[in-house]
């Protein structure tokens, strides 16, 4: 079957009925927001889920038939169901309160569905902490399987009549396609309306104990556990069997343990457990739940381990991944930390070698770049929010606060009262933008650096023999900028509330094709200039991070850290992350 150009797949066993009620369900936004799943073992609930997901689940499907969301809640835990739902949904969420404010703020219809509810690791928590709060929201609708009485059902309040389809019921069921279904499986017709039990399935038992699962766990050469032989499926269920004895504590002594295993099964383990593997995965989160790569997990859980538990760290670090964390700066590091980075800048002049960091109140320290460790602070005429900062080449510090405000700190140890060569343009351009400023920027020139400003009207501004001149390349706010040198050129990089990332170089005609372009607002972008010719990195929103080398189509990294990424840098070969809670340089 298709519509307008979308294929739906055929739905066996004679539940067509049952198909086309839930498509009705979708259609009709004056169904009840609630639609229950319901029917004995073998019924085919997740059958028809499954074929729904199929015929629902990507961007191709029409507006009004799309879930958004879909989250198998097998195995899962309240935290694992609030990191893969904002994944999906694009928010960085670490608690329901996060998840349900950012979905409370939008005002487009949000469809989620829950398979599987029943075999969470506490459904009836699930339900009053997420899927129930979730239901009081005017814009959500929720697909959910879960049977008639249980205690998962009786949690969902919020919509008090909501739509059932128990599939033991016989109206849901086309009698003569599931006879020839039956027929062409030889399976027994008499257990109409069930498939399960006209197949003879039955539910698994999975209750092997953790002695027993780590018993089949491939050993290397010296006797260690092979994570990697070992595969995903078995180490999931040892982790999950840790959690039903709460043994836990004996698989947190090898790291790579965690990383090998479903992220779902690692977070239900861990829940409640103290220590910095577990902190360190609580943090990560959002990010680890939705990845498949157990080489990335690794790079991420390392990262967020420096300067924490190097034990770990180091044993994390045999894991092969395309990424490495360098140097990283969190709660509780033994080198230091300088809390939520907001604003980055590579150091020139002076600050050459060094970053300058500046805090959400404004307060800039700097730290060395090659290593992480704190120097000082920058003394400023009084701290206060910044939009942006950027370091000249004479090593005066350029500032943008939070008003739109332009104010330039003289270079560290030059002569008193001498003002900064970049101080005549940036008074040209004060007066030259009518809109209010949004961002700023430095590019390197022949005969010292060049500032350029972004504004709220999506355009950009730079001073050239004496004129302010200007180019709109956003469609709304400019909300990052950065520049570079590359091949004898200026490269400027922008990133806008439209979530595009552009690149352009003064006095060249802008290119109609954005760099890149995703949904929600570019949070930070970063540009350097290297033999090979200009890299540019941009992260958004939702956490990720994307670093190009211009002339490439595809990224040559793409990673997240579980934390929004406020501030980007790229210094001695790496990218630089300024993050809600610390900071973390990663090489790849």
């Amino acid at each position: 079957m298709t519509e307008q150009g979308h294929a739906i797949p055929p739905l066996r066993a004679g539940r067509r009925p049952a198909g086309a009620a839930l498509l009705g369900w979708l259609d009709d936004d004056r169904s009840p927001r609630l639609c229950r799943i319901s029917g004995s073992p073998g019924s085919g609930k997740t059958h028809l889920l499954e074929w729904l997901i199929q015929a629902g689940g990507d961007e191709r499907t029409p507006e009004r038939r799309r879930l958004h969301a879909v989250f198998p809640a097998t195995g899962a835990s309240v935290r694992g169901a609030v990191w893969a739902l904002g994944h999906q949904l694009g928010v960085v969420a670490r608690s329901p309160g996060d998840l349900l404010t950012a979905l409370a703020e939008s005002d487009t219809r949000t469809v989620v569905c829950v398979p599987g509810l029943n075999r969470a690791v506490d459904p009836a928590r699930l339900v009053a902490e997420l899927l129930d709060p979730l239901l009081r929201l005017p814009r959500v609708r929720l697909l959910v399987e879960a049977e008639e009485g249980s205690p998962e059902a009786l949690g969902l309040t919020a919509v008090e009549q909501p739509a059932v389809l128990d599939l033991d019921q016989p109206q849901w069921t086309d009698r003569a396609r599931y006879d020839a279904w039956c027929a062409g499986l030889a399976a027994d017709p008499a257990g109409y309306p069930s498939p399960g039990a006209a197949l003879g399935h039955a539910r698994p038992d999975a209750s092997e104990t953790v002695a027993r699962l780590a018993a089949r766990v491939p050993r290397l050469a010296d006797g260690a556990p092979d994570p990697a032989a070992a595969g995903e499926q078995l180490l999931s269920d040892l982790w999950t069997a840790t959690t039903r004895e709460g043994s836990t504590g004996q698989l947190l002594a090898d790291p790579p343990l965690l990383t090998y295993a479903g992220p779902l099964a690692v977070t239900a383990a861990l829940e409640g457990t103290g220590g910095p593997i577990p902190t360190a995965w609580d943090v990560a989160g959002p990010a680890l739940i939705a990845e498949p790569d157990p080489g990335v997990r690794a790079a991420l859980l390392r990262t967020r381990l420096l300067g924490l538990d190097d034990v770990a760290a180091e044993r994390l670090a045999a894991v092969p991944g395309p990424w490495r964390g360098a140097w990283a700066l969190w709660p509780n590091s033994s080198i230091g930390w300088p809390g939520a980075v907001a604003s980055l800048a590579v150091g020139a002049g002076a600050y050459a070698g060094q970053l300058l960091l500046a805090d959400p109140g404004g307060t800039i320290r700097t730290v060395q770049a090659q290593t992480g460790v704190p120097l000082a602070r920058v003394t400023t005429p009084g701290p206060k929010p910044l939009r942006a900062l950027a370091v000249a080449s004479d090593g005066s510090v350029l500032l943008l606060d939070a008003w739109g405000g332009l104010e330039v700190l003289p270079a560290p140890g030059g002569a008193p009262g001498r003002a900064s060569a970049v101080a005549g343009p940036l008074d040209a351009l004060r007066g030259g933008v009518e809109s209010g400023m949004s961002a700023l920027a430095v590019v390197p020139g022949p005969s010292g650096s060049v500032p350029v400003v972004a504004d709220e009207s999506g355009s950009l501004h730079w001073y050239q023999d004496g004129a302010v001149l200007g180019e709109r390349l956003h469609a709304g706010p400019v909300t990052a900028l950065a520049g570079a040198s590359a091949d004898g050129r200026a490269v400027l990089v922008s990133g806008g509330f439209d979530g595009t990332v552009r690149l352009w170089s003064p006095g060249t005609p802008p290119n109609p094709e954005p760099l890149d372009r995703r949904a929600g607002p570019v949070g930070a972008v970063a540009a350097a200039g290297t033999p090979d010719g200009a890299v540019v990195a941009a992260a958004w929103g939702d956490g990720l991070v994307r670093v190009f080398s211009v002339g490439r189509p595809e990224p040559v990294l793409e990673l997240r850290l579980g934390s929004q990424v406020w501030a980007l840098a790229l210094a001695e070969g790496r990218v630089v992350l300024g993050t809600s809670d610390g900071i973390a340089a990663v090489e790849y």
